[in-house]
């Protein structure tokens, strides 16, 4: 046997060290590799962030506001817009295909996938960075859901993903992570979940979408920025195709399906979002940007009624049932949006405008309008503006007041003369009809006139006589108005207060409800996310005022529709009732013709609505209606509005009357029964509650005899020429006063000097 050499032992024990230095090295470096991966994670789950997989289930998520049917009509969110749904509620196709292109192995990994960690760590080390993606499905959620900062990507941040997303598969089932992940995932334009992205990018539910949506959706997770079809459509559109196929190739679509969903049209709704006071709040619109003032007012309802925080509202994923009705709140918006509606500027500021729509019988508010081209977050007219009524408020402080108190009807006589009241500390109020210097003094008139025609002096005789504390008690306390002691004046008749078109509806509303006041409100129920009830609205319903009270209101506010200032407000055979209102300048205009502004309360059996119009402000003394009344474009817009609003109902002719309403022929100009002297002309049927109805009769009219060639001339009854004539006895007015046309022909006149045997007795 042939003997081993020394140089090749030497050489062979040189290899074996060389072999065992080599193997000491890396295993040396294993464990410095080790230590160092064992003394990251030691590091990672010390900073791991403090979390409870079950706050998975109580998620931040916009809330969702309903029309009166139930339909969707707004979404509010903060930054983060996020809709969730159940398991059930996802379709297959949905999770299928965002497993199939996210995460392969979804259903086979333990939260994670060691093939994929490992050739993303070789990466990132041949990079030098921390840029390669590993994550499942698993992980996803983990990082979104509870790592603070989820877009830095450190590979502590991963560790961390890896040891939430294990706890993760721990505690929940492989379809219950795929849930939360749906509901979580960012997918852009401020949506987080894929019913948010369904709405935002399609305006649907994403039980309503197709493939090819669905495709868009599920390639948005890579670079959701970088595939925004409202900024990238080309790179967006190439995305769902590539998903397109991979949905092929994993059978979830078949080849028709596939040919079809490729060739489609690439179109997305527009949205809008609107801030609400500052980055962290805004509210978000469906489709097309729904009815913004009623929303606002919403939010305002939520946040100053039932006192719920910002966040609750914007990220407690409420479901919020309001009491607007479309098709009303539709006709609204689109009454203000027409140029023709409104008088011509005086220069580009626009001439402004506002409309509440109330349902008497359940207080709903069904429509409100807060301007014109109003956005959401604005300054809503409907509600936050107050302004000076006019005299939409006499049937409010006075004549409804009046007619309660009981003494009072609508044939009730006051003359319409001049009159100074003396309000102490030397002042006085000397009130005025805005026709006065045009058609003059109208005299003795009745409640129904004075009401149908707007007259001034009537009502503030009417307040004094009844007492102020009367009529702004009835006002404040019976219908609501927000009256403050400030109003407590003799001017209150004339509309000196501050209201809105909401206190305006509401209030008028009471009449056409026979009295009975219901709470005004625009929220019906609110659900939590849970579905559980957190707020119904305390509706109360009160008798105010007597039944009769309200009728006989509703009755001569129709007058003012049929014959009186509100005539453009007019419906054919509908039961109509009204009010117009107009301000006036102040005194620093001097004599210029214009006003303020402009108003139209009307209802019908139906509905309250109240239009308001006028300039926001007058800066120059230039921004006033000019030529605008209250029976003009106000009461023209009310009655396009009401016109669709009753589209479909029953024509009711009638407002409903209550038993107690007795009638029968009174003399106008004394308010009293009719005496054998009272001409016919000023003989007419009206109306009462029972026991207000004059007994008296009229004791105004005398005869006296004339000289039959001069009338105005009285002659003796012995006078074989004599002609009787019919004068008005008035010996309290004024005779220094031009009485009105339509009595100076009844002016008695001044008796000739008789001999001494045969003078009368005076009258």
């Amino acid at each position: 046997m042939a003997k081993t050499s020394r140089k090749d032992s030497g050489s062979r024990r040189r290899k074996i060290s060389k072999l065992r230095v080599f193997l000491y090295s890396l295993l040396t470096m294993l464990i410095i590799a080790v230590a160092i991966g064992g003394i990251m994670v030691w590091k990672a789950a010390a900073q791991l962030p403090q979390w409870d997989p079950s706050s998975l289930d109580n998620m931040k998520q916009s809330s969702v506001i309903y029309d009166k049917d139930g339909n969707e009509i707004a979404q509010l969110h903060s930054t983060v817009n996020r809709l969730s749904l159940s398991s059930s509620q996802i379709p297959d196709i949905v999770k299928k295909t965002f497993v199939a292109v996210e995460d392969k192995r979804f259903y086979q990994e333990i939260g994670i996938d060691p093939i994929r960690i490992v050739s993303s760590l070789y990466q990132d080390l041949i990079s030098g960075s921390a840029k390669e993606g590993a994550s499942t499905i698993t992980q996803q959620l983990a990082r979104n859901a509870f790592i603070q900062d989820p877009t830095v990507k450190t590979l502590t941040r991963k560790i961390q993903e890896v040891l939430i997303a294990i706890q993760l598969e721990r505690r929940y089932t492989k379809d219950e992570i795929l849930t939360f992940y749906l509901n979580k995932i960012p997918l852009g334009e401020s949506s987080y979940g894929i019913e948010a992205a369904a709405k935002i990018y399609f305006g649907k539910d994403v039980s309503q979408l197709d493939p090819a949506q669905v495709a868009l959706l599920a390639g948005l997770p890579q670079a959701s920025s970088g595939y925004d079809p409202y900024f990238h459509p080309n790179a967006a559109k190439a995305r769902r195709n590539i998903v397109l196929g991979v949905m092929r190739n994993a059978g979830i679509i078949d080849d028709a399906q596939y040919n079809q969903s490729i060739n489609e049209s690439f179109s997305y709704v527009d949205t809008m979002i609107k801030t609400y006071g500052g980055p962290q709040k805004a509210v978000y619109a469906t489709d097309n940007y729904k009815y913004p003032s009623f929303v606002d007012y919403v939010v305002n309802e939520l946040e100053n009624k039932y006192n719920l925080t910002q966040d609750q509202i914007f990220n407690g994923g409420l479901k919020i049932y309001t009491t607007v009705d479309p098709k009303i709140q539709t006709a609204a918006e689109d009454a203000f949006n027409d140029p023709a509606n409104f008088p011509k500027s005086y220069d580009k500021t626009l001439v402004q405008g506002a409309m509440t729509i109330v349902q008497p019988s359940t207080g709903n508010i069904v429509a409100m309008v807060g301007g014109r081209n109003y956005q959401f977050g604005n300054f809503d007219r409907a509600w936050q503006a107050k302004r000076q009524p006019g005299s939409t408020i006499k049937p409010l402080a006075v004549y409804g007041p009046a007619l309660d108190k009981g003494g009072y009807y609508p044939g009730t006589v006051l003359d319409d003369m001049p009159v100074t009241f003396n309000l102490g500390s030397g002042q006085t109020y000397s009130p005025v009809d805005d026709d006065t210097y045009t058609s003059g003094w109208k005299g003795r008139i009745t409640m129904r006139y004075a009401l149908a025609q707007s007259v001034n002096v009537y009502a503030v005789k009417l307040l004094s006589l009844i007492g102020v504390d009367t009529g702004w008690q009835f006002a404040r306390d019976n219908l609501g108005l927000p009256l403050t002691s400030q109003d407590k004046v003799l001017s209150l008749a004339l509309g000196t207060c501050h209201v809105s078109t909401l206190d305006m509806a509401s209030a008028y509303g009471v009449y056409t409800n026979n009295g009975v006041r219901v709470t005004s409100h625009a929220i019906d129920k609110v659900l939590d996310s849970t579905g559980k009830t957190i707020i119904t609205p305390e509706i109360t319903r009160e008798r105010v005022m007597k039944e009769t009270t309200a009728y006989l209101i509703n009755d001569m506010l129709r007058s003012v529709v049929t014959s009186g200032t509100g005539y453009a407000a007019k419906m054919g055979d509908w039961a109509v009732a009204g009010k117009t209102g107009t301000t006036s300048l102040p005194q620093s205009y001097g004599n210029k013709n214009g006003n303020p502004d402009a108003w139209f309360a009307g209802y019908t059996p139906y509905y309250s609505g109240v239009v308001w119009m006028g300039y926001d402000s007058d800066p120059d003394g230039q921004h006033y209606l000019r030529q605008v009344y209250g029976g003009s474009y106000p009461a023209q817009i009310w009655k396009k509005v009401m016109t669709v609003a009753l589209q479909g109902k029953k024509v009711q002719t009638q407002f409903s009357r209550p038993a107690g309403i007795v009638s029968g022929k009174i003399d106008t100009k004394s308010g009293y029964l009719p005496s054998s002297l009272t001409p016919s002309q000023f003989i007419q049927t009206e109306i009462a509650a029972q026991g207000n109805f004059p007994t008296q009769v009229s004791n105004i009219w005398v005869q006296e005899y004339v000289d039959p060639k001069n009338p105005r001339v009285i002659v003796p009854a012995s006078d074989p020429n004599k002609v009787s004539r019919v004068f008005l006895y008035l010996p309290d007015r004024d005779p220094a006063i031009t009485w009105p046309a339509n009595e100076a022909s009844y002016r008695l006149p001044a008796k000739a000097p008789l001999p001494q045997q045969l003078q009368e007795a005076p009258y």
